[in-house]
């Protein structure tokens, strides 16, 4: 097979210059390229910190996840690498948007109450986009702690995106009653804090559309807060209602 090494200054069109004890000892079939940009190799914290999420929630052999409009959902005991993992994407989409808000769900909405799932917000309180998902089903069926690393700094780089604590990220979190729900919280805040500078806030039991305004509001710099999401409830529903009239015919009434 052909091996690839790297050596600094070298480039497509000028190849690095080797030492002369060096060269003879490389095989015919060596390619050399330039070596990847810093923002692709973010530094031994933010390594640590990714390889030490994966190893914790470890994918269960011929378990696969795939993301689609209701998110991640399985069985809720088997949803915790899934969700971890979800944890590093959310945050990674809050670095890739300037530090915007973004959110995380844990639900399995109509679904058995033995089921889980996990979606993810984006900053706009719309779902995530979808440009997103191949990379999410990857890194939710990566089979190594190792592979999984691999995967981010090649996302971060392709993305543009800089690792390692230089912008910061936020990701609200909610989940609903089931049983599993307190702890795959938890393992999703061990996610999101795989990526050095990301901060998590729990904001309760809620439902994914409480979630989803909440997200847009906070990013309008409006009040996101779950009495304030029924203010707006209320206040919206007696400006409908105030200004309409009631007129009776017989036993109908018609509101007009």
């Amino acid at each position: 097979s052909t091996s690839t090494l790297t050596f600094p200054g070298s480039s497509p069109t000028q190849p690095a210059r080797l030492a002369p004890h060096i060269a003879p000892l490389l095989p015919t079939t060596v390619q050399i390229r330039p070596l990847l940009p810093a923002m692709a190799d973010p530094g031994g914290s933010q390594r640590t910190a990714l390889l030490a999420a994966a190893s914790l929630f470890p994918v269960p052999d011929g378990a696969t996840f795939s993301y689609g409009t209701a998110g991640f959902r399985a069985d809720g005991s088997t949803m915790a690498p899934a969700v971890c993992r979800a944890g590093i994407v959310a945050a990674l989409r809050s670095v890739k948007l300037g530090g915007a808000a973004v959110g995380l769900v844990i639900t399995a909405s109509h679904n058995p109450v033995g089921d889980n799932g996990v979606k993810i917000v984006d900053a706009d309180g719309g779902m995530m986009s979808q440009a997103w998902e191949p990379f999410s089903d990857a890194l939710a069926n990566a089979p190594t702690p190792d592979a999984l690393l691999q995967l981010v700094l090649q996302f971060a780089k392709d993305e543009g995106i800089t690792l390692g604590g230089a912008h910061s990220a936020q990701v609200l979190l909610a989940r609903d009653t089931r049983p599993t729900g307190e702890y795959l919280l938890d393992v999703a805040t061990k996610g999101i804090s795989a990526i050095v500078g990301s901060v998590a806030l729990d904001m309760g039991i809620l439902t994914t559309p409480q979630l989803h305004w909440m997200v847009r509001n906070k990013n309008r710099g409006l009040k996101a807060s779950e009495a304030d999401y029924f203010t707006q409830i209320t206040e919206s529903f007696r400006s409908f209602v105030i200004p309409a009239r009631v007129i009776s015919h017989g036993e109908h009434c018609i509101i007009c």
